[in-house]
């Protein structure tokens, strides 16, 4: 006789990019273990990879294609399936500015707000003849740019995977049709004036932001405690 099976619960979250539905479901004692080891060895791709597949597993609506996703959808998603799993509490490390000691404390995920810029233009005109449309980073371009060890490096390949297709007074180019380095080589034969927009546009994505205050417990002061990136929200 097989043992009883735990009856999952499922739960709705809104995307943040389109307003879609998609049902969720919280991890379990599998997947949980698998992203602890992923933190504990403070290797970013096994982090990524992790949460990548926590996704896969715990997205419960059909023909979600998470490769497609933008980053801040992606980022959004797993903070909920992780609130559903864990609770809304996330314990992060903070740092005392007048002590320069860190100390742990427990926020509030359900107080994280989406910031979102209203000068986020996606149709980037470079001269009279020729144009960029531009797509919001997905979760897989930031995880090919982080392995990048130069910085400068790392902008440049998200900026690559940003830009949607380019167009001219007769045709439209889907640059999944080019190479990297095809599109790469365009990117550099464009004036810096252009490359400044699409930096911009990129710079102006959507993300999550969690901002407040926090008691030091070595001074008794309140802290401001802002964490703006997706890894802030590991401690």
């Amino acid at each position: 006789m097989p043992l009883p099976k735990y009856e999952v619960p499922i739960y709705e979250v809104e995307l943040i990019s389109d307003k879609k539905k998609i049902e969720i479901r919280p991890f379990l004692v599998k997947e949980h273990k698998l992203l602890l080891i992923a933190l504990v060895s403070e290797n970013k791709k096994q982090i990524s990879d992790s949460i990548y597949t926590i996704l896969e597993n715990c997205i419960k609506t059909k023909n979600i294609n998470i490769d497609k996703m933008p980053c801040f959808d992606i980022e959004y998603l797993f903070l909920k399936i992780r609130e559903k799993s864990l609770g809304e509490l996330i314990s992060v490390r903070v740092k005392c500015p007048e002590t320069e000691k860190y100390f742990d404390v427990d926020l509030d995920l359900s107080k994280i707000v989406v910031v979102k810029s209203e000068n986020n233009q996606s149709d980037i005109k470079i001269s009279e003849n020729l144009g960029i449309k531009m797509k919001y980073p997905t979760f897989k371009a930031i995880q090919v740019a982080s392995l990048e060890s130069d910085n400068i490096k790392k902008i440049f390949s998200i900026i690559t995977n940003c830009i949607e297709s380019v167009y001219d007074k007769e045709n439209s180019y889907n640059v999944s049709d080019y190479s990297q380095k095809e599109l790469e080589e365009f990117v550099e034969g464009l004036p810096q004036e252009a490359f400044e927009k699409i930096n911009k546009f990129y710079e102006s994505t959507p993300k999550i932001m969690y901002d407040g205050e926090v008691t030091s417990p070595y001074t008794k002061k309140l802290v401001k405690v802002r964490l703006d990136t997706f890894m802030d929200f590991f401690g």
